[in-house]
């Protein structure tokens, strides 16, 4: 079954906050975030499921419960905050710069993995004041927010607020609806600087491991992905919510991912297309909820069911606006 963790339950991992935007200890926060919820649980929450196969200061490799497919997180060799996605379908062991060896290793959608998936944990601790997370996951798969924030004071999450190459936007990685590996958040790109832009959700940062039509190895091919009602770039312009209007009932759906003629939903995900293009804060006050900070955006939504949801947290127009949930219905 699928459970939500967050930052605020008893027993929570307890992160080594440091103002400095790139150092080492944000890498380390999102490796204690994963491995406290995923593999060993805390307080009186059960660990997910997952496996820890290799740890290292640049490396963090996982295996689901469902024995789908290996998932690296790699940080940069010259730039910490900098992390590149790998998915393999077995472990022989990782290299000197810590990337995943095995059977299928890949990144991104691009021939032998030319413009790999992308992602930053930059200011992801910064500050206890002004970050947060939020995640759920079953043994299958996890979908983590990030809230980031390079300021000690938390702003409310609307409008251009915070940074697109900072730690603040959502990371889908494991089962899709079918039981295939993958991963979805971040940019494919050829860049590591600090600066870049890689907020994102969608096809434009994503990784297969297998092709959904045949089951065989993506390994050195290209895919071609789309990710219908997702943002391919950072070009549009969100919509407002009139303030103090609460939708009697939330709309949800799921999302999903394409490839070769073939149709997969992502799990634990759920989107009202209403609120797709509005910003984080005023979407959580269209639920009935309150206003959101980068501190508070783990609050759980109550949309009166008995189940939790979170907004996932995205930087401006450079992913659309969705909500984590431990509703069984998205998995």
């Amino acid at each position: 079954m699928a459970r939500a963790y967050h930052r605020d339950q008893p027993g929570a991992p307890a992160l080594t906050y440091t103002p400095a935007p790139t150092s080492q200890a944000h890498f380390d926060a999102f490796k204690t975030i994963l491995i406290a919820a995923l593999v060993s649980g805390y307080g009186e929450l059960p660990a997910a499921g997952w496996e820890l196969v290799f740890e290292s200061p640049s490396s963090l490799v996982l295996r689901n419960g469902t024995r789908s497919g290996y998932v690296c997180f790699q940080r940069s060799t010259t730039v910490e905050v900098v992390v590149t996605v790998w998915l393999a379908e077995t472990f022989s062991g990782v290299d000197a710069e810590g990337k995943i060896i095995g059977d299928g290793v890949r990144s991104g959608t691009a021939a032998n993995s030319a413009e790999p998936q992308r992602f930053t944990v930059r200011s992801l601790a910064a500050y206890s004041s002004s970050s947060t997370w939020a995640l759920v996951a079953d043994e299958g798969g996890f979908v983590l927010s990030m809230s980031g924030d390079a300021s000690s004071t938390a702003g409310v999450i609307e409008g251009s607020y915070g940074y697109q190459y900072q730690a603040n936007g959502a990371l889908y990685c494991g089962d899709d609806s079918a039981g295939d590996f993958i991963c979805v958040g971040g940019v494919n790109t050829t860049a590591v600087g600090v600066s870049n832009g890689v907020a994102g959700f969608g096809a434009g940062g994503f990784t297969a491991l297998k092709y959904p039509d045949s089951g065989l190895l993506v390994d050195t091919s290209a895919i071609d992905v789309a990710m219908p009602g997702t943002r391919a770039a950072v070009a549009a312009v969100y919509n407002s919510h009139p303030a103090g209007v609460i939708l009697p009932t939330a709309h949800l759906a799921p999302l999903s991912w394409v490839a070769n003629q073939t149709v997969r939903d992502l799990r634990g995900c759920a989107v009202d297309h209403r609120l797709t293009a509005v910003y984080n804060s005023p979407a959580s006050q269209a639920l009935g909820g309150p206003a959101l900070t980068s501190r508070s955006m783990n609050t759980v939504l109550d949309l009166g069911d008995g189940h939790a949801y979170f907004v996932a947290r995205s930087y401006f127009v450079s992913a659309i606006t969705m909500l984590l949930t431990d509703n069984p219905e998205f998995w």
